[in-house]
């Protein structure tokens, strides 16, 4: 079985530059935001590999694979696996839209 593709959609990527803008602001410079996508581009290729690598969420149709403080959720799909949301855990809960 060949491996998926993977890819974004809007909210996730818009999640992801999000938090990568906030810390680039917050230190003053990019390390911290170059580890966050290093390890994401890691983790991502090993849900390439093994598409059910993260756990299932409530909703049975999601999944969601911890990356440090963040969670990645993520759906598979025939010939893709759809990143839905990039989120910090230290953001405030009322912001996510609960879709798990």
């Amino acid at each position: 079985m060949a491996p998926k593709t993977v890819v974004w959609s809007e909210p996730a990527n818009f999640e992801l530059t999000e938090i990568l803008e906030y810390y680039l602001n917050r230190i003053g410079n990019s390390t911290y935001s170059l580890k966050i996508l290093s390890k994401t581009d890691h983790l991502i290729r090993l849900v390439k590999k093994n598409e059910f690598v993260g756990r299932l969420t409530r909703k049975g149709i999601t999944r969601i694979i911890v990356l440090d403080v963040f969670l990645i959720f993520y759906e598979i799909h025939k010939n893709q696996v759809e990143i839905l949301s990039f989120w910090d855990n230290r953001q405030n809960p009322s912001k996510r839209i609960d879709n798990q």
